[in-house]
């Protein structure tokens, strides 16, 4: 019995199918066959990541520390002047802090100091800053922060009035002119005053741990009640002068003041 037409195109597909199938797998078997082998190691070394020692990895984040704005711990010589970096004054007398003074005006700082040798010298901060209410009196003990000596050759040239630009013990800056100033004291040294609401609670603790300022604190608090302004008793005003005068003879001294939270 012949086989139907579509059984024999049945049987031609499938043998057809197999001849296909044989040559693929023949194909793949040489293709494989003809594939190098590729030593471990060499896979291995390909894999792993490599830093050139030319090319070291960078951190976008700084770790040197910012000393652009510490206080200044060496000077600029004009004369036998020792000043401070004109930078730093210009930053320093545009605001008035107490206990940045204090930094500046203690013990072992190396920057010229001056006296006032004029009786009375009205307050003008001519670098732009706050200005004090008080007057400069004969002796008060100031900063030197800048001089001017009229436009004489090699001369520092700072303040647009001459003389002096200094630094007072209460934080502002004042300008003295040429013969108002002396380099050395012509009576006991005074100071600026010094009020006790404008030092920072940190530093009025240290100064606290000082048995005399303490106990000047102590008598001050009890004449005064806690008065800022307006008209105060004699015995509030002797005993403002007595801590002042406590504070001004420690931190000359050399008393330890805790680290600036603010600079200029």
């Amino acid at each position: 019995m012949r086989p139907s037409f579509e059984r024999r195109a049945l049987t031609a597909c499938l043998a057809f199918c197999e001849l296909a199938w044989l040559g693929c797998g023949g194909q793949l078997a040489q293709s494989s066959a003809e594939t190098p082998v590729v030593p471990e190691t060499l896979l291995e070394a390909a894999a792993t990541p490599t830093t050139s020692p030319a090319e070291p990895e960078q951190s976008h984040a700084s770790t040197a520390p910012d000393t652009s704005r510490n206080l200044p711990s060496e000077c600029t010589r004009v004369g036998d002047l020792c000043l401070p970096p004109r930078a730093f004054v210009r930053r320093l007398c545009q605001g008035a802090s107490t206990v940045v003074a204090f930094h500046l005006l203690k013990k072992d700082t190396p920057f010229s100091r001056g006296f006032v040798r004029a009786r009375k010298v009205p307050p003008v901060n001519a670098l732009g800053g706050p200005s004090s209410d008080a007057n400069l009196e004969f002796g008060e003990e100031v900063l030197i922060l800048t001089h001017t000596d009229d436009g004489a050759p090699g001369k520092m040239q700072v303040s647009g009035m001459g003389g002096y630009d200094v630094l007072r013990w209460d934080g502002t800056c004042a300008n003295l002119a040429e013969g108002e100033l002396a380099l050395r004291a012509p009576i006991p040294a005074k100071h600026a005053p010094i009020e006790w609401r404008y030092v920072d609670e940190n530093v009025q603790d240290a100064l606290l741990k000082d048995d005399g300022i303490r106990e000047a604190r102590k008598q001050q608090r009890q004449h005064c009640h806690g008065v800022t302004l307006g008209s105060r008793s004699p015995q509030c005003v002797a005993a403002d002068a007595r801590l002042e005068d406590r504070i001004f003879t420690a931190v000359r001294g050399g008393f330890a003041l805790p680290p600036l939270d603010q600079l200029p």
